[in-house]
């Protein structure tokens, strides 16, 4: 039974973390995610969340990019969109 009470307990604050740790796309944010790409040569066309990343479209060199951010900003993958 404390076992049973435990998992419950232990999936109940998991999940509210997870939450937590979400991405918001508010104006500012996106602001902030055109600001840093914008330095490093990107020009940002579109910006979503997936999967609790940031995920934007841009163009930089004539190339096509889909760049994933984490909820501090930083780079996680880069990807060349066909």
């Amino acid at each position: 039974m404390k076992a049973l009470l435990l998992a419950t307990a232990l999936a109940t604050a998991a999940s509210g973390a997870f939450a937590a740790s979400r991405a918001d796309l508010t104006d500012a944010r996106k602001a902030e995610i055109t600001e840093m790409l914008t330095a490093q040569g990107y020009e940002v066309r579109q910006i979503q969340i997936e999967d609790g990343m940031y995920e934007v479209y841009a163009v930089k060199d004539g190339g096509r990019y889909e760049v994933y951010l984490a909820d501090d900003l930083t780079v996680l993958r880069t990807k060349m969109d066909d």
